[in-house]
């Protein structure tokens, strides 16, 4: 049985009241699937309850982690993926956490079919306590949507085979707020296999500390113009219009893919909103 090592990169900084859940989040289903599966916490010299934390976990599992500065999310990122040896890599930020089921959903792909390069699931959105406040229903890839609606994929709920990582080069270390959506841009224009499952794999949290709480800074909205450019069409086309033709396309991707559930959500959650 085709059964490759996953290894789990989760960068850290001062979030003790969180990285537990996440921890827990990796060790449950790697106890549950009897699989080999490597945890590697990538801290940047927290000065909180961190490392105690990381301190007690480390003998539970295949726990490996390293406290010591570094230069941003993404760098800490690409030295995890450096220090890892897995064969399929994940990336979860230390405040948000995997769901139930969601490596199982990973194997079950890949013993499938040895073409994948990337697997992503849909995302929950959660409190600081929790609490489910929102959902991320995913579709097929589309640079439309991605640049004027919504990522294509989340890190919270998407596996990568250690090649794509190689094509792509890593994470670009110059961004502060956009690495995830420069990665997925990336993968849009990338020769790739990248595949969807239609179920709930990770879990994004809505915390105060979190660099993208709240509205878009005027740094995040230039990193955002340089991942995707200015078209000439931009300049005539009101923003609003484009949003609500991505808005739709999704839409209308979750209509071919007869996700009725995903579509009722969207539609009731539109006429509140």
């Amino acid at each position: 049985m085709y059964n490759p090592l996953l290894s789990i990169i989760t960068p850290s900084y001062n979030q003790s009241n969180f990285i537990e859940q996440n921890i827990r989040s990796v060790k449950q289903q790697t106890e549950d699937l009897n699989e080999e599966v490597e945890h590697i916490v990538v801290d940047g010299g927290s000065t909180d309850s961190t490392i105690d934390i990381l301190e007690q976990y480390e003998d539970d599992y295949k726990l490996r982690w390293v406290s010591e500065p570094d230069n941003g999310q993404s760098h800490a990122i690409n030295k995890g993926i450096k220090m890892a040896r897995g064969e399929w890599l994940g990336w979860q930020n230390s405040d948000d956490y995997y769901l139930e089921g969601s490596f199982e959903a990973l194997r079950n792909a890949i013993q499938s079919s040895r073409q994948i390069d990337v697997l992503y699931g849909d995302v929950l959105i959660v409190d600081e306590d929790g609490a489910v406040i929102d959902r991320r229903y995913m579709t097929k890839p589309s640079k439309f949507v991605q640049r004027y609606w919504s990522l294509f994929a989340r890190n919270q709920a998407t596996f990568f085979h250690r090649n794509c990582f190689k094509k792509l080069n890593g994470l670009n270390e110059t961004l502060e707020y956009t690495m995830d959506a420069e990665l997925f841009w990336q993968i849009l224009n990338t020769d790739v296999d990248v595949t969807h499952v239609p179920r709930f794999l990770g879990a994004f949290r809505i915390q105060e500390d979190a660099k993208t709480a709240g509205k878009l800074s005027n740094d995040h909205i230039e990193e955002r113009k340089k991942i995707y450019g200015e078209p000439w069409y931009e300049a005539v086309v009101p923003q609003r219009a484009l949003q609500t033709a991505a808005r739709g396309l999704k839409l209308w991707y979750l209509l071919t893919e007869q996700r009725w559930e995903p579509i009722k959500y969207n539609l009731v959650n539109s006429i509140q909103g």
